[in-house]
């Protein structure tokens, strides 16, 4: 298995033992999430798109320190997930999915065109991914912002 996480996941495994997330452990998008990265971690692959790795280490930075983003940036990059850096071609898929499918972003464009060139699953809690299960696999979690 494949993955291509959006940063909204990364947020959520960055928080996972935060006494709010705790309490709805049981919660199927936690239980998910948590399901994924233990397989990542057991030998699937994970792929990050650049973009949405400065989302998410620009999130750190803002929600603890630049500093701690830097340390989490080393650890990426030594890691065994894929960093994979936009490309040309990447642009021109993320512009044709963007013209096919409204209510996406520049940085979920190019997840999705990603996932399809690295044939991963998009984990995502964006609904507006769900036009897109007819060209990549996409999990759509239930939001858990309510609960928390």
């Amino acid at each position: 298995m494949k993955y291509a996480f959006d940063t909204n996941i990364y947020q959520i495994w960055r928080n996972i033992n935060d006494p709010a997330i705790q309490k709805i452990a049981h919660h199927p998008t936690i239980q998910t999430i948590n399901k994924c990265f233990l397989e990542v971690e057991n030998g699937a692959t994970l792929i990050i798109p650049r973009i949405i790795l400065t989302e998410h280490l620009v999130w750190i930075a803002k929600k603890e320190d630049v500093e701690v983003a830097n340390d989490v940036l080393k650890k990426i990059l030594k890691s065994s997930w894929h960093v994979i850096y936009e490309t040309e071609e990447l642009h021109r898929e993320a512009m044709e999915i963007g013209s096919r499918h409204g209510g996406l972003g520049a940085a979920d464009l190019l997840l999705a065109a990603i996932a399809k060139q690295e044939q991963a699953s998009v984990v995502t809690i964006d609904s507006d991914f769900k036009g897109l299960t007819n060209e990549i696999e996409v999990i759509v979690l239930s939001s858990i912002v309510d609960l928390l």
